[in-house]
C-alpha cells in the first residue's frame, strides 16, 4: 500500500480530549501493558524521585531513554530503579476534565 502509514505511538499521537503530544505502546512481553503518557521534549528533565512522588497506588512510573537511533521504548520503572537514573520518567496521562456541553 503506498502511502500508508503505521501509527504505533509515535511522536504525532495526541490526546482527543487536551490535544497534547503522548506516547501510547505496549510494555513487557509476557503480560504487556498499555502505557498512555505524556511526551515531553527532548530536553525537559523528569527525574524518577519526582515521577514517583506525583505517581498514586494505581499508577506506574515509566522509563523513557532516548536512543540516537531507533524508536521510543518506555521501560518498567520497579521499586530497584536507580533513583538517580539519567532517562526522562514519565505517569500516565491526565487528561483535564472538559467542559460540559449541555446547558442545563
Amino acid at each position: 500500500m503506498a502511502g500508508a502509514r503505521r501509527s504505533r505511538g509515535s511522536a504525532d499521537s495526541r490526546c482527543p480530549g487536551c490535544g497534547q503530544p503522548l506516547l501510547v505502546q505496549w510494555v513487557g512481553t509476557t503480560a504487556a501493558l498499555k502505557a498512555t503518557v505524556d511526551l515531553p521534549p527532548a530536553d525537559e528533565p523528569r527525574p524518577w524521585p519526582a515521577a514517583k512522588a506525583r505517581s498514586t497506588d494505581m499508577d506506574l512510573v515509566w522509563c523513557l531513554p532516548r536512543q540516537q537511533y531507533g524508536p521510543l521504548r518506555l521501560r518498567w520503572a520497579h521499586t530497584r530503579h536507580p533513583p538517580d537514573c539519567p532517562h526522562q520518567h514519565l505517569t500516565a496521562h491526565q487528561c483535564p476534565p472538559a467542559p460540559p456541553t449541555t446547558l442545563f
